[in-house]
């Protein structure tokens, strides 16, 4: 038995929504997207783009989807109550210095993403970080 939008649970939301992106299926993704859904991209340094409604996630999504050179790895989800932490990888060439690891920071509203924040280690700089006493 398949569980309506209003019965899923913030689980089965997310394993839907990885799903559909997997399989670049956007009619799927959009199955499991709020209509007042806000998305923070990862990108740009420091606090990402904010991306308002359904529309406008969608369109950011299915970009991604879209470009054959790059493939999202999910390589762990925890959920608890509304929400959800995905770690992923994305990788844009074959080997893991060709990637970026990640993870959302997801909340499932009537069984369908309503916030999403993304977060990735990202190279770059040294970040100003304490130096620990040995």
């Amino acid at each position: 038995m398949t569980a309506t939008r209003a019965t899923r649970t913030t689980a089965e939301t997310i394993a839907l929504f990885d799903a559909a992106f997997q399989a670049g299926d956007t009619t799927a993704l959009a199955d499991v997207v709020h209509d007042d859904c806000v998305m923070v991209s990862a990108q740009p340094a420091p606090d990402g783009t904010v991306y308002v409604g359904k529309d406008a996630c969608l369109d950011f999504w299915a970009e991604l989807m879209a470009d054959p050179s790059t493939t999202f790895e999910v390589e762990h989800v925890f959920t608890a109550d509304e929400w959800a932490a995905v770690r992923w990888r994305y990788r844009f060439g074959p080997s893991d210095e060709e990637s970026v690891l990640g993870v959302n920071v997801t909340r499932v509203s009537d069984g369908r993403v309503i916030e999403q924040l993304g977060y990735t280690k990202t190279p770059g700089e040294v970040l100003p970080l304490p130096e620990l006493a040995e």
